[in-house]
């Protein structure tokens, strides 16, 4: 509803939220404005769940690093492959193991806490007038903030590894980058879609572990049988953890089919996000 006064009489207007589109421009250039408060929202989550004391930060550490662990086993001693416990082959794979979930962890954690970051946000959408796209980039930031820390843990398995340490490990920050813009782009879509069902944030946690066993994470990429290894493109991050694997373990670029699948994937799913919540956005604080 928006109230103008138009030749000295005062007129309401009142707009449909499904119908009424904001401008983009406008909308982008406020959201810019208001990412030092994203920031420091991010950060105060970290402090809410004592993330950013050392006790926090170990344990955010070794959450993943003991699920790892478990894989490993299931992997190296019940399975049978992957080398043995003590050597190099088997520490190998371990490393493989905790690269993979370090980066799933990252994507997973900002999916489930983006999906309630506009129900749980509800004091922001109904008493400020900040672009409520804030609360999940808000979200997804935080998860990158508790996966920084996880790489300086991952750089000591990848030297006793013995990986190779090429230039292309440079390739990394790109890796990242756009499985930030995915997570971004699948956190909008969840947080728009559970304002409306409340029900799929609830149900997250084991679409991500499901997610989990579809994606080369506990496994590399190269146990895929050849003829179902195009499965790997019809996978949002399958392609870019292929590319992951291919920088850290090989040491080279990524294969251009799967570099170009990751890019894709990323930049449709963020703008398909973005145009679903804006779509969606003025219809929250009634909902909520």
């Amino acid at each position: 509803m928006n109230i103008e006064k138009v030749d000295g009489e005062v007129k309401i207007r009142v707009y449909d939220a499904n119908s009424s589109f904001p401008s983009i421009g406008a909308y982008l250039q406020e959201t810019v404005g208001h990412l030092s408060f994203a920031i420091a929202k991010a950060k105060l989550d970290l402090r809410a769940v004592n993330r950013n004391t050392w006790l926090g930060q170990l344990w955010n550490i070794l959450n993943p690093l003991l699920l790892s662990l478990v894989y490993w086993l299931l992997v190296v001693v019940i399975l049978g492959g992957g080398g043995s416990i003590f050597s190099l082959e088997g520490i190998k794979t371990l490393t493989q193991i905790v690269a993979g979930l370090f980066l799933f962890r990252f994507v997973s954690i900002g999916l489930m806490t983006g999906a309630k970051s506009i129900v749980s946000g509800g004091a922001f959408v109904l008493n400020t007038r900040l672009p409520r796209i804030i609360l999940p980039l808000s979200s997804v930031y935080s998860a990158f903030l508790s996966f920084l820390p996880s790489m300086f843990l991952y750089a000591i398995f990848h030297l006793v590894s013995q990986y190779p340490i090429t230039p292309e490990l440079l390739l990394l920050v790109l890796v990242v980058s756009l499985s930030f813009l995915l997570t971004a782009g699948l956190a909008m879509l969840a947080a728009t879609g559970n304002v409306f069902f409340r029900d799929i944030a609830s149900f997250l946690p084991y679409v991500t572990r499901i997610w989990l066993y579809l994606t080369p994470v506990i496994y590399v990429y190269t146990d895929i049988p050849d003829n179902y290894r195009w499965l790997i493109f019809l996978n949002p991050i399958g392609a870019l953890f292929v590319c992951w694997q291919q920088i850290l373990f090989l040491g080279q670029i990524p294969d251009n089919s799967y570099l170009l699948a990751g890019v894709l994937w990323s930049s449709g799913l963020f703008l398909l996000g973005f145009v679903m919540f804006l779509r969606k956005e003025r219809d929250f604080a009634i909902r909520i």
